[in-house]
Parts: structure tokens; sequence; C-alpha cells
């Protein structure tokens, strides 16, 4: 029997446009699969009248913050700023919500509203059901193939300082699949006080516990043999790359359309809002900037024989 598959297209509007998307997904999933839309809005925000044609599950941003999870919660994240879910990487509220009233799968796919397939999605996802991984990601690299990866100082919470530094783990999630012990795991972490970016405390944590994790099909020791640039491409094993471009999944910057590749997933595919992306940059680089300073002041420190800076 085919293991229970929840899939969750998760979204933030739910137009005309997406409801197409969906529809094609759950008309190409393979038959086990539970497909619902994935919908978060702010308070008071009404629910789109067309999500009532489908499955769904509709979370808001005061049901994210009250979930128990004291270092994802917290007032401040891990930058030192005030709380805020993209910025702070814990837009993984919204799955874990979903996965939390959900509960009755085996395994869980999570696909953010702009991720594209140019090809038949039954294609993509029958690749996989054999795989017994319990983390199936994309753009999956150790510590020492990205050292400089502005999010690892997210890492906190759980184990001690140098076994976290050893099994940290990156990986990009706007597409995902996890195991039912994956999510228990995750669960269990953040109410013990495990936090940090989503980037990172996904594939960190399957290390810690060693549980198995799969590349969809990049580069590098976590893809699986024959997958290699099978589903897509992204300059994650890079030492020169812009937000894990050039490739065809990648952070920045947005697609108007998907390319032209055949069987190939495409991320970000949507219209640039240049406003919100130059805001969200500049954001972005105040924190590269402030661990490039600490990373410099440590090298300083060491350097002249004293300790580093608290």
């Amino acid at each position: 029997m085919p293991a229970r598959t929840l899939l969750l297209l998760q979204t933030h509007y739910f137009d005309a446009g997406s409801e197409r998307a969906f529809r094609r997904l759950a008309r190409e999933a393979p038959a086990h699969f539970d497909c619902r839309v994935l919908i978060h809005l702010p308070p008071g925000k009404p629910v789109p009248p067309r999500l009532a044609r489908h499955p769904h599950h509709v979370v808001r941003t005061d049901e994210l913050r009250a979930l128990p999870y004291p270092r994802k919660n917290a007032a401040a994240d891990w930058t030192g700023r005030a709380w805020e879910m993209w910025g702070g990487g814990h837009c993984d509220l919204i799955p874990l919500h979903a996965m939390r009233a959900l509960p009755d799968f085996d395994r869980c796919w999570v696909m953010e509203y702009d991720v594209a397939f140019t090809g038949r999605w039954s294609r993509f996802f029958d690749a996989f059901e054999a795989s017994e991984a319990d983390l199936l990601t994309t753009c999956v690299r150790a510590r020492d193939q990205d050292p400089h990866w502005v999010c690892w100082p997210s890492l906190a919470g759980i184990e001690t300082p140098e076994a976290l530094a050893e099994a940290a783990t990156a990986a990009f999630l706007p597409l995902f699949r996890v195991s039912r012990r994956m999510f228990r795991a995750m669960d269990e972490a953040y109410q013990a006080g495990f936090g940090g970016h989503l980037e990172a405390t996904w594939s960190t944590l399957a290390r810690l516990r060693g549980f198995a994790i799969e590349d969809i099909g990049g580069e590098g020791p976590f893809v699986a043999p024959g997958n290699t640039r099978r589903f897509y491409t992204s300059a994650a094993s890079s030492a020169v790359q812009f937000y894990l471009a050039p490739g065809t999944f990648f952070a920045k910057p947005a697609m108007y359309r998907a390319g032209t590749r055949r069987d190939t997933l495409w991320h970000p595919v949507k219209p640039w809002h240049w406003k919100d992306e130059i805001g969200a940059g500049f954001r972005e680089w105040r924190v590269i900037a402030g661990a490039r300073r600490r990373a410099l002041r440590d090298w300083i420190a060491r350097r002249r024989g004293g300790p580093a800076p608290g």
C-alpha cells in the first residue's frame, strides 16, 4: 500500500491563477495524495471565497505566534531584531501548524506557490515514491561546503554548540517532503527550545537525529545516484553565487515564467514587485554585513592572541 501522503500548496493568496495551479497539481499528483491548499492570512483578512471549492487549511499570524515554540516565537529573533516571520526564517511555522492539525500522514510534501514544474507533476512525485528519506529537499549542503553562510549563527537551543556546529547542514525549502517521524522530531525540538532559520534547522536536526536526508537533484553528496542535475540546477555548491543563482531553482531574483527545459523545477516564478524586493534585499544585506563584521572581529582577536569578543 502506498504511503499516506499529504501535499500542501503553501500560499498567502488564492486568485484565479492560484486555483488553476492547484487544480493542475491535484489532477497530476498520484492518486493516493491528499492535496490541500495551505494559506496564511493576517488577522481579520477574509478567506478567499474560491477556497471553499477545494480542501484547505487556513492559519493566521496570531495562531502561528501561539505555537509552543519558545525560541521560534521569541519577541526578538536570532538577529536581535523584533520577530519577523520571513526575515527571521520562521515561515516553517505555517506548514507545522497544518501538520499538527492534519497528523494522519506518513509523508508530507510542502510546496510554495511560486514553484513551477515543466512536466507532468506525477513524473516528479513518482520518482521519489521509493525514497525512504526523512527529509527530501533542495540545495542541501554541510557547513564545510558553505562555511560563510549568514544563517549558521541562528542555530541554538539544543545540544552543545560543538554538536550543532558538527551537524550544521543547510537546505533550501520552497519544496520539501518530510516523514512523520521528521515532523514529530521537529515539533518536539522546537518545543524544547531549538530554533533558528528554517533553512538551517530542519536539515541540521535530521543530521542530529541520524535521519536520512536526500537532495531532490542538484549536485553534491546528498543527491541519490542518477539524480544529479536531474530535476533542477543551482549554484549552491559554487563559491560564486547570488542567492543560489544561477540555475533553475534559487532564492532570487524572481522569474516571470518558467524556462523551457523539460521536467525541471523552477523557483521563484512570480511577478517581481520592486519595492518589496529592494526592501527585503536591504534587510538581508544588513544581516550579512553584521555577520561579516563579527567574523572579521573574531579573526582579528585570534590574530592578536586574545579571546574573541563575546
